[in-house]
Order: structure tokens, then C-alpha cells, then sequence
């Protein structure tokens, strides 16, 4: 995919914005965004909330925690610590995983706006790292597992 990026921005005037649409994976966004790329429209954060799937800082498991799977059973965690967003405030790990097992709306949507506020906070990160000049260190604390 990042080949293909490359390739297709090569005819494309720097002036003009530039849209990819379909990526949303932490990574392929911090590359596309080092390549060139604007703007970013993708089903990810919420194909993955209505599947079980929360957006975490863990680049060794693609930047996601199944809430399905047993392991989060009984965990008091938030999502992810300091997150703003309802399921972290107000919901455990094992709570969201009871909802996501049994396919309960609500889990789906809490884990909806977490994916939201994640990728929100990553995409603000972006920006204010292209602002001060200092996008490549963000891009590689956030690929080494650093909170966006």
C-alpha cells in the first residue's frame, strides 16, 4: 500500500490537498501523513468498536484490544488510562467485555467512541507535531507504542 501511495502522489501538485481513502491503521496513517497525505476517510474505528475492538497504544498487537477474548474477562482497567472518552471514565475492561460478548449496542457504541477519541487525539497529535516541526519524533514515539 505504501508503494502505491507513493506512487500515485508523485503527478499530484504539493499545493493542492490530498485525500486517502480506506487506510486507517495507526501506522499506514503515520506513514501516509509522512508521504503527503491531508486527509483520511475510513471505516476502522468504527468497523472495530461494532466487532469488539478497542484502538490502544500497542503497536506489537496492530493497535488493538479484543474486548472478546477471555483474558479481559475480569479486568478493572479502563480502555486505556487517561482516555477521556465514556468507556474509559465510566466502564471497566471486564465490563465491555460482557457487553461485547453478548453483542449488547451499547458495548459497540461505547467502543465506538473510544476508537473516535483515539483516533481524534492522534490525528490532533499530528497536527500540532507538523506545526512545531517535530512530526517525525511523534510518528516514531507513537509507532513504538507511545499514547497518540
Amino acid at each position: 500500500m505504501r508503494e502505491v501511495v507513493g506512487f500515485a502522489l508523485r503527478g499530484l501538485p504539493d499545493e493542492r490537498p490530498r485525500h486517502l481513502l480506506g487506510i486507517g491503521d495507526v501506522d499506514d496513517i503515520l506513514h501516509a501523513v509522512a508521504a503527503g497525505i491531508d486527509l483520511f476517510d475510513c471505516a476502522t474505528p468504527t468497523r472495530l468498536g461494532r466487532h469488539g475492538t478497542a484502538l490502544v497504544a500497542d503497536p506489537e498487537r496492530r493497535w488493538r484490544l479484543d474486548l472478546t477474548k477471555a483474558d479481559v474477562r475480569g479486568s478493572r482497567a479502563p480502555i486505556a488510562e487517561n482516555c477521556p472518552c465514556p468507556a474509559c471514565r465510566e466502564h471497566t475492561r471486564g465490563y465491555l467485555h460482557y457487553l461485547a460478548r453478548r453483542r449488547e449496542l451499547t458495548g459497540a457504541r461505547l467502543l465506538t467512541l473510544h476508537n473516535l477519541t483515539f483516533m481524534a487525539a492522534l490525528m490532533r497529535g499530528v497536527r500540532g507535531a507538523i506545526a512545531d516541526g517535530l512530526f517525525d519524533a511523534y510518528r516514531d514515539r507513537v509507532l513504538c507504542g507511545g499514547s497518540p
